[in-house]
């Protein structure tokens, strides 16, 4: 795969753990999930574990690449003078 593949895929994996996220926060405000007892804290806590979960290699790729950037650039000015 080529970076721009990674790219995209770490783009949706990121908006997929936000919406995620989402979906977990609007169950505690909107539904009584959470006056369930613990099964419904559960499920809560496993889909905002599953968006966080999602959302770390993302951010990890996002960084690597952020990185890589910098050293190429770096690397064009130190070749350029």
């Amino acid at each position: 795969m080529t970076i721009a593949h990674w790219k995209r895929l770490m783009a949706v994996l990121m908006w997929c753990g936000l919406a995620f996220i989402l979906v977990g926060i609007s169950l505690i405000i909107f539904t009584d999930l959470r006056t369930e007892g613990v099964h419904g804290v559960r499920i809560i806590a496993l889909i905002i574990g599953a968006g966080l979960l999602l959302l770390i290699p993302s951010k990890l790729f996002i960084t690597l690449l952020l990185m890589m950037h910098n050293d190429q650039h770096k690397h064009r000015n130190s070749v350029d003078r």
